[in-house]
């Protein structure tokens, strides 16, 4: 979830009128009413006070009917006169008084709020569909204030105009058009930034609908499962205008991610959302959504939107607030949506008339309602499932792309961060309060500063920007060598690449990129890296050279390099370094190789495949320990084991009861391939690009391995494939099943190396990193390889309410708990069983930091526990 990625863009537009409104609005004790949401009656014109509670809207000379809202408070309308000048006219709101009527919902003692909520879900889709499509205008405000800034970052920060207290402004005046289902098309008209003109972040509330199932990964209080996750209250009825509005307390059954809690308002017949002032947490953060809605062509369209985040993580904290002031345009209705149709709760009331399934599969929308001038919430939900399947259907016969979910189209105008002073002040709908005035001020000021900064530098900067210095030697740095051409260069002394192993000694390695980057798709590289290994006093290394398109590459590597015995790198260099060095434990085994390869992959070939494959030459060297290597710490219970492996499967062979593989130096051709399937892949498209969702259905993996015997010496001769499903399954808002099911045997074993053999990611270190899915915790990382045949199994469930998450304080501080289970069969390995637990988060601002717990079986026997220490950070190559 990415809560930061997705905030969508609502517009507003420029006004050409020379008269208008201003004031201030305020409650009866004279306290402003910070955002509170300024229409005028019978058009689409409208605004929003900013915190001081004051606002200003341009309007055409004449009368004016002006409606003050606020959440809580009694709405109120004004009629002006306004002239070609600004007349002053503020507002006092009182507290909105509730009329608690006892409402008689038949023999059963029922809170009516779930009568009035039934009838609201039954008609969400309704309402979520109503608008055919519609332009719109809206004036974004973000304003993001730093409370707390850890101590190293203070002197920096401050440079970029960033200090504790100094709120951070962005500005934005925006167009959208949108049409059923899922197309949107937005252009910036103009944004503006204290600290630069960047366009504003997204976020995934702001053009969510509370009428769809989920807003931002939460449970809506209007979704057809809210009742599972929220109970209701009614507080009471208010009249406004001929409307009586419902304010329903929403309560969820266990507050955290994934759910709200708050206040909804229902407008009664309708059921349409009036207004909603709700909160839900994201990843520890805080998030406040107040909405206010407003008739547009009799349909109620969110007008006035609010969002605030707010926390702290890893040592900073903060808040930002979105303030979105929206203006709709050529609104269209949907002719079958009328909203003519009762709705009853058939719990307490029957419709006279039924609807058969003929009726539903034969009609028309519009038909039903004229047929159906009272129908069930069941009936509703029905007559939705019916209206979306044929709607389905005409599309699918348009031939129409249904895995789309949704298509933006997003354009920046060419002038969008050079508007004027004199722009903004004409086009903005919010007053800048007395800070934000500063902010921008400050901005200017700094801006100045650092125009004279890069003026005065900007010759010594050209001087300088190829220059290597003694720092960037030992740790690396980017040059950029010409227009085109840009080299990534990574010292020998970069934490990945100064290890220590029982083969090389200590180790220094250092890579160069030289990349040329033709267009945002297409990029050509060469690669080379060296490496060399004092105990051995051997130097090696290997260069790449390849093409990467936005969907597929292909590559050519060649040299001598050490690899280890699993090429998928179950142990990395770093944690093998401090096992080694401080705990004797030399659990990375290696082998040299000379090698040629020849890699290739297609991404999302006809959007559901995926293939890769690559073709290598290369003779193989085994290597053994150092006489004279030595840990830092001597353990009289430990020594280093050799470098060849241990293996039940080969020891059997020979039938010995410990073996060790060792090898002879040979040749050898390989070829491998993987391809994978997601049926029914979905995706979104932004700005004419496929950005792929996560997968309702499971993957199928085919993986075949080819040892081709008689060509160059190759003496390896096998076949092995592997079927793999693979899937993440969201089991609810708080929870997330993922689980990998793999099966493989060798068709053909004639001459396997023990590289080539099936190997699985196992650990025996403390630390549990990469993958959190697919590897044991516990398994012997080359024991139970095998070449002949294996059954796989890795099942994870994720939850944040599940044991200790159960407790509030523990669930709002953002912890994850883990249930896992890790199989494996193979000849010499009968039933191998991990049943583990897992504890995400426990570190506060550091949420890839786990503790697990596992016991470990075998042939359905308890054999011990161990516990470890995980992380889904990357240590080393």
């Amino acid at each position: 979830m990415t809560l930061y990625r997705v905030l969508l863009l609502l517009l507003l537009g420029t006004s050409a009128f020379a008269g208008g409104i201003r004031g201030v609005v305020k409650t009866t004790k004279g306290e402003p009413l910070a955002y509170a949401a300024i229409a005028v009656k019978g058009t689409n014109l409208g605004t929003m006070a900013n915190a001081e509670g004051r606002y200003e809207l341009t309007l055409q000379p004449g009368r004016h009917e002006v409606i003050f809202q606020y959440l809580g408070f009694k709405t109120i309308l004004k009629i002006v006169e306004v002239t070609t000048d600004f007349q002053i006219l503020d507002a006092t709101l009182e507290e909105q008084a509730l009329n608690i009527n006892e409402v008689k919902i038949g023999s059963k003692s029922e809170d009516p709020a779930y009568t009035i909520m039934r009838r609201a879900i039954a008609k969400s889709r309704f309402h979520a569909l109503q608008v055919a499509s519609y332009s719109a205008r809206a004036y974004i405000k973000t304003t993001g204030v730093a409370t707390q800034i850890p101590f190293f970052a203070e002197k920096a920060l401050k440079k970029e105009g960033i200090e504790e207290g100094r709120p951070i402004l962005n500005e934005s005046v925006n167009e959208i058009t949108f049409r059923q289902p899922n197309n949107y098309q937005q252009r910036i008209i103009s944004t503006r930034n204290s600290l630069d003109n960047s366009a504003p972040s997204p976020n995934a509330f702001v053009l969510a609908s509370f009428y769809d199932p989920t807003v931002g990964d939460a449970v809506s209080p209007l979704s057809p499962k809210a009742f599972g996750y929220y109970k209701f209250e009614y507080e009471g009825s208010f009249r406004e205008g001929d409307l009586e509005v419902n304010r329903i307390k929403v309560i969820p059954r266990s507050y955290g991610e994934g759910v709200f809690k708050g206040r909804i308002y229902i407008i009664e017949n309708t059921w349409a959302i009036h207004s909603l002032d709700l909160q839900t947490t994201v990843q520890s953060l805080d998030v406040d959504v107040k909405q206010v809605f407003n008739p547009v062509q009799q349909i109620w369209m969110p007008t006035n939107l609010q969002f605030r985040f707010g926390g702290s993580m890893m040592g900073f904290s903060g808040e930002f607030k979105y303030i979105i002031s929206m203006t709709y345009k050529n609104l269209i209705v949907n002719p079958a949506f009328k909203e003519s149709v009762t709705v009853l709760d058939e719990k307490f009331e029957k419709p006279t008339n039924d609807l058969t399934k003929k009726d539903l599969r034969t009609k028309k929308l519009n038909e039903l309602a004229k047929q159906q001038k009272e129908v069930s919430t069941k009936q509703m939900r029905k007559i939705m499932k019916e209206y979306e399947k044929q709607e389905r259907q005409e599309r699918k016969e348009q031939k129409e792309d249904l895995n789309v979910v949704r298509n933006d189209s997003i354009i920046i105008d060419s002038m969008a961060n050079k508007r004027s002073d004199t722009f903004w002040n004409e086009i903005r709908t919010i007053p800048l309060t007395e800070i934000e005035t500063k902010s921008y001020k400050h901005s200017d000021s700094l801006r100045i500063v650092k125009q004279i900064e890069f003026k005065a530098d900007s010759t010594k900067a050209k001087r300088d920007s190829s220059k290597v210095n003694f720092i960037s030697i030992l740790t690396g740095r980017s040059f950029r060598l010409s227009k085109k051409w840009v080299l990534d260069y990574e010292g020998p002394f970069q934490p990945q690449n100064a290890t220590y192993n029982t083969v090389d000694g200590y180790v220094l390695e250092s890579s160069f990129n030289f990349k040329r980057q033709f267009n945002r798709d297409n990029t050509y590289y060469i690669k080379p890296l060296v490496r060399y290994a004092f105990g051995r006093e051997a130097v090696s290394g290997i260069m790449t050279t390849g093409w990467a398109g936005r969907r597929r590459g292909i590559s050519l590597t060649g040299g001598r390099f050490v690899s280890q015995f699993n090429a998928d790198n179950p142990i990395s260099a770093n944690v093998n370094t401090t096992s080694t060095l401080w705990f004797e434990n030399n659990f990375m085994k290696i082998y040299e190789k000379d090698f040629g390869k020849l890699s290739f992959n297609y991404a999302r070939l006809a959007d559901v495949f995926s293939i890769k494959g690559n073709l290598e030459y290369g003779r193989r060297y085994e290597l053994i320990n150092l006489e004279n290597a030595r840990p830092w710490i001597r353990w009289n219970q430990f020594a280093f084991s050799p470098n060849a492996p241990f293996n039940q499967e080969y020891s059997n062979k020979f039938a010995a009861k410990e073996l060790n593989y060792r090898f002879e130096t040979h040749e050898a051709l390989t070829f491998d391939l993987s391809i994978t399937w997601r049926p029914g892949q979905q995706y979104r498209i932004y700005n004419g690009r496929k950005r792929y969702l996560n997968n309702k259905n499971p993957s199928v993996i085919l993986k075949y391995s080819k040892g081709i015997p008689d060509i160059a010496n190759s003496v390896v001769d096998y076949d092995l494939v592997e079927l793999s499903l693979k899937q993440d399954v969201q089991t609810g808002v708080r929870s997330e099943l993922h689980y990998i099911f793999s099966a493989g045997t060798f068709l053909n074993n004639r001459s396997v190396y023990f590289m080539d053999y099936k190997h699985f990611m196992g650990n025996q270190a403390f630390v549990q990193y990469g993958d959190a899915f697919a590897q044991f915790r516990a398994l012997n990382y080359y024991r139970y390889s095998t070449s002949e045949r294996f059954l796989e199994a890795h099942v994870i469930n994720e939850s944040r309410r599940l044991l200790l998450t159960r407790i509030p304080f523990v669930r709002l501080a953002g912890l994850k708990e883990n249930l896992m289970v890790h199989y494996l069969l193979t000849p010499t390995l009968p039933h191998y069983t991990e049943l583990g637990y897992g504890l995400d988060g426990l570190i506060p601002g550091f949420p890839f930091f786990r503790v697990e717990a596992v016991a470990v079986f075998q042939d359905f026997k308890y054999q011990r526990t161990v516990f470890r220490i995980g992380t889904t950070l990357k240590f080393g190559r």
